[in-house]
């Protein structure tokens, strides 16, 4: 029973391959290919994204996979994501609600508890945007005296293959194998001002550009344990260097204004051409401190070598994000008051993102907290909240302030236990 329920769920996973990846609606996601996403799963998400220092041995911990040597049991993990962003600028304003389903994996603990091995499926970037801006922005039609619309769909997804190794009694090293594959749809709606022969009609330059990379990054983590019940945690990950090659297909189509008919065929821009996207070195480290299954508090710092990158005519800049937080579980082992058993998580995060608009820097600000759930043994419902901001509506650019939920389901089971009686 268990082998035919995790079989289907590995299955609900490569089936799931062929779908987009579109869960969040940023007006900044015009840039790239899209917004860039990461590892959190909900129990993650929860404490702003911690996770590079911070083990645990009932979730699974795909930000530094060092750390799946922690996890004793089989594992299914499955997280939805809905969001309610609000968007700003100096002249007006609107707002957008998304869903989707956010991540699925799979782990499972071998040789001993020396070795853990999972396999995911997660979003790796998402382009869901509608903005209307001047033709300097996203490669525009180059025509005078155009009102201009911008819109994107589609998304990129990485599937990928974790590992961790215990080297040591509290040394242990991980590996990633990704591979990120998509596509991206991009229009802009282009209509003529002051041009009689044109009036009542829009052009429509249309690009589909598509993806397929593989990327790889290392881990390590290290454990001290103080007293057999304090421990201090320290987590290290490096993302090499990649670059996401691609095929975009271009063409100009004529609708009518009123009716949106479209007015004869679409004319090829361009053939098949090759495309490509330079992605930066990563760097992260963590570390936190605790008593174990009872409280710990961490940090993490993720840096982003972006240096010498620049699309759609926006430079593109380094980044840095500090991640704060923690989380508390009053009393696992009390059976009779439920609440008591309950992991509560908070936490903080700042991050300066790549974007570098008309000279001006991008930040983001978040606040976390969340909680898990015990349910059916160990497995546990987590919930995850985040109220965000980022951008201004200084110098014309945008303001978005948002909020998120993230709610995951783990399954712990433990498997490969040899009966000692029959």
């Amino acid at each position: 029973m268990r082998i035919f329920k995790y079989s289907f769920a590995l299955f609900i996973m490569l089936f799931c391959l062929k779908g987009k990846s579109q869960h969040v609606a940023s007006t900044y996601a015009i840039y790239g290919v899209g917004e860039l996403s990461n590892n959190a799963l909900a129990h993650n998400q929860a404490m702003g994204g911690l996770g590079t220092g911070m083990p645990h041995r009932f979730n699974i911990n795909l930000k530094n996979s060092a750390w799946l040597t922690n996890n004793q049991f089989s594992s299914f993990n499955i997280g939805l994501q809905g969001e309610d962003r609000t968007f700003k600028s100096e002249l007006e304003s609107g707002s957008k609600k998304t869903g989707s389903i956010k991540n699925m994996v799979f782990f499972v603990p071998l040789l001993n508890g020396k070795w853990g091995s999972a396999i995911s499926l997660l979003p790796f970037s998402s382009a869901d945007y509608q903005l209307a801006g001047s033709a300097e922005i996203a490669n525009a039609i180059p025509l005078e005296n155009t009102n201009n619309t911008f819109i994107g769909s589609g998304g990129l997804s990485q599937f990928a293959w974790s590992n961790g190794y215990r080297i040591f009694k509290s040394t242990s090293i991980g590996f990633n194998f990704m591979y990120v594959f998509g596509a991206i749809d991009r229009k802009i709606q282009s209509s003529l001002a002051a041009d009689s022969s044109s009036i009542g009609y829009y052009t429509q330059l249309s690009n589909n550009e598509t993806y397929k990379s593989v990327l790889f990054s290392i881990s390590m983590a290290q454990k001290i344990t103080f007293n057999k019940k304090n421990e201090m945690n320290f987590g290290l990950t490096y993302q090499y260097s990649g670059q996401l090659k691609g095929l975009k297909n271009s063409s100009l189509s004529r609708y009518l204004e009123n009716n949106f008919t479209q007015v004869g065929s679409p004319i090829p821009v361009s053939s098949e051409e090759s495309i490509s996207f330079d992605l930066p070195k990563k760097l992260s480290f963590g570390i936190s401190y605790g008593l174990i299954d009872k409280y710990r508090i961490g940090l993490d710092i993720n840096l982003a070598n972006w240096t010498s990158n620049e699309y759609n005519n926006t430079s593109i800049q380094n980044t840095q994000e500090f991640i704060l937080g923690g989380e508390i579980t009053p009393d696992n082992r009390n059976v009779t008051r439920y609440l008591m058993r309950v992991t509560y998580r908070f936490g903080f995060n700042y991050c300066k993102l790549p974007y570098l608009v008309q000279n001006n820097s991008i930040d983001e600000f978040g606040i976390n907290f969340g909680a898990s759930f015990p349910v059916a043994g160990l497995s546990t419902l987590d919930l995850a909240i985040k109220f965000g901001e980022r951008g201004t509506i200084e110098n014309g650019l945008i303001n978005e302030s948002f909020t998120q939920i993230v709610l995951g389901l783990t399954i712990n089971e433990k498997w490969f236990i040899k009966r000692k009686y029959n």
